[in-house]
């Protein structure tokens, strides 16, 4: 009985190994770019408010931007 299960467990290796040669995969960029499409209108309010919102972050925190205070000289001030 053990040589059944023996022989059963050495059929299912074969098969399995055979099997797994013959997948393969493939990884291949696509002909086409990928495009994202997304319709999203940003007033020039709002571009306005985002500007001075990094602006000031950056005045905040000039060397989390890798630059210094005197580096944001000559740059708009807030409003």
């Amino acid at each position: 009985m053990n040589e059944i299960h023996a022989a059963r467990g050495a059929a299912g290796i074969v098969i399995a190994s055979a099997l797994m040669s013959a997948c393969a995969v493939k990884l291949q960029a696509p002909d086409e770019p990928i495009r994202f499409d997304v319709n999203v209108n940003i007033t020039e309010q709002k571009r306005l408010e985002i500007d001075q919102e990094l602006l000031a972050l950056i005045r905040r925190n000039p060397e989390l931007f890798g630059l210094t205070a005197g580096d944001l000289t000559g740059v708009a001030e807030e409003q």
